[in-house]
């Protein structure tokens, strides 16, 4: 089982915006991108299973015309083939105010979507898709000091995919909206979501997602829970997961980040009995160069009322970005 890509595939994914470099073709053009390759080895009570692949890749190009800038991106995983991930324009319609229209990524989450931003290699939650990834609207965004928030109306708040939502608002719309606090090496973020109508059903979900970090000498410590309740039929089925993260420097050249985790899904429970997780996790990771990483990652995963029991996972993925 690889769960880096079914972890990808259901949509659980975090939202944090790229970083990686951009090579400028000119004041008013520029690309990105990265492709990683990713060799794991999980063994799931006993039965052992091996991955060794190219995992993703996502080639972008950004513009930059006076008040309006905008992205579109090509992106793949292995289990699928290449789609528009970014498509979106953004206006500067105050010197502190952004209206964005078009296809982007969600405000929640932590933990990053592009490999390249990630601090380890597998997500904190293993259970429920309770982070949204892509989909389509308007959203309009501030800042103000160390304060910025935004507000966004989207064809649904989860799709059928990760790269993009239901598209139509027959069945209700989605929206998203958040608030972040930043002041010196620290930042509080709250966010919630609605969607009313889950992937062209009458169902309805709400989450609510909220994290802190701050930096403490050169460590880097993190805090995020996330709840999630999903109606159908009547009956509500909640979820949540929470993480623990810190990370710090072992030199000029390496890291390493540790990470605790865990949540429960009533939406996967069976015969009454709710599955749960606690997840530990140890990511070493070395820059080789600007342009290429290499991040290791043991990870123990402990489930109750759950079709596996004990999980062992361990894996290397080497990341090419531009």
């Amino acid at each position: 089982m690889n769960t880096r890509l079914t972890l990808a595939a259901a949509a659980s994914l975090a939202a944090t915006l790229t970083a990686f470099a951009e090579i400028k073709l000119n004041d008013k053009f520029s690309v990105s991108g990265y492709i990683s390759g990713t060799a794991a080895y999980t063994e799931t009570d006993g039965t052992k299973d091996g991955f060794m692949d190219v995992d993703a890749a996502k080639l972008a190009g950004s513009f930059n015309l006076d008040k309006v800038t905008g992205m579109a991106s090509l992106h793949t995983f292995t289990s699928h083939d290449p789609v528009l991930l970014d498509a979106y324009a953004t206006y500067a319609a105050a010197p502190n105010t952004t209206v964005t229209v078009g296809k982007f990524l969600s405000y929640l989450g932590y933990e990053a979507f592009d490999y390249p931003n990630m601090l380890q290699i597998s997500y904190a939650n293993t259970l429920g898709a309770f982070i949204p990834a892509y989909h389509s609207g308007v959203r309009l965004d501030f800042s103000s000091g160390g304060t910025s928030g935004g507000i966004a109306l989207l064809d649904s708040v989860y799709g059928p995919s990760y790269y993009k939502g239901d598209g139509t608002l027959n069945n209700g719309a989605g929206i998203e909206a958040y608030m972040k606090f930043t002041k010196d090496k620290s930042a509080l973020f709250a966010a919630i979501a609605f969607d009313d109508g889950v992937n062209g059903t009458k169902d309805d979900r709400f989450t609510f997602d909220l994290w802190a970090e701050t930096t403490v000498g050169k460590t880097k410590f993190a805090a995020e829970y996330c709840y999630s309740t999903l109606e159908s039929g009547g009956a509500d089925a909640d979820g949540y997961f929470w993480l623990l993260l810190a990370m710090t420097p072992l030199n000029d050249k390496w890291t390493i980040t540790g990470r605790l985790s865990g949540g429960e899904d009533e939406a996967l429970a069976a015969a009454g009995v709710t599955p749960d997780f606690m997840k530990a996790t140890i990511s070493p990771a070395v820059t080789i160069t600007d342009n290429l990483g290499l991040l290791l990652e043991y990870s123990y995963i402990k489930y109750d009322n759950f079709s596996a029991d004990k999980v062992h996972y361990a894996a290397a993925q080497v990341i090419f970005k531009w």
